[in-house]
């Protein structure tokens, strides 16, 4: 039995699940525009819209559209600063050292991350089947947003607010545990 979680009902929520329906593709084409890597769009559309639902209070927010692009325009900067400050995309000899020291965890690490990977598992547990469907194909497989709505059989616009609803449940449901 799923327990309805009153958070998911807050008008932020609502607002931000509309303006998402309404502005994502459009925002996804803004990005594109701007970013010199192909493939970034979706998970920048993801962070607009998840620094959106931060908002303290949804009275605020008079013009969704221009609050989005306002986001937006600074989620933009930041990746291209990132992408310009970052050097090296893959290290072997880096990804070898880390995968040794795994071994040698700490008790309290390795205990850290059983219990966040139990909450996770439960978090995921309570979403809508098809939701939970979505967010694994793309996340845990890394297909593409397009991959996944022909595996599922939906559009690429369902599958991005299956996407977009699905993580901001699980980051709901995971920080009312942590308080």
């Amino acid at each position: 039995m799923s327990v309805r979680n009153p958070k998911l009902d807050h008008p932020l929520t609502r607002l931000a699940a509309l303006a998402f329906r309404k502005y994502a593709p459009e925002l996804h084409r803004y990005i594109e525009r701007r970013m010199r890597r192909p493939g970034v769009a979706p998970d920048l559309t993801q962070d607009i819209f998840e620094r959106f639902l931060q908002i303290e209070d949804a009275d605020v927010v008079r013009n969704p559209q221009a609050y989005l692009y306002g986001i937006a325009s600074h989620v933009v900067r930041e990746a291209m600063f990132r992408e310009d400050r970052s050097l090296v995309t893959y290290d072997s000899e880096a990804v070898e050292e880390a995968g040794g020291r795994l071994d040698h965890a700490l008790p309290d690490d390795m205990a850290e991350r059983l219990a966040l990977q139990q909450d996770l598992k439960r978090a995921l547990a309570e979403l809508p089947a098809m939701h939970r469907t979505v967010l694994l194909l793309i996340k845990r497989d890394g297909l593409s947003y397009e991959e996944a709505a022909r595996r599922t059989h939906l559009n690429v616009n369902t599958v991005t607010t299956y996407v977009f609803e699905a993580r901001a449940r699980v980051k709901m449901i995971l920080k009312d545990r942590q308080e």
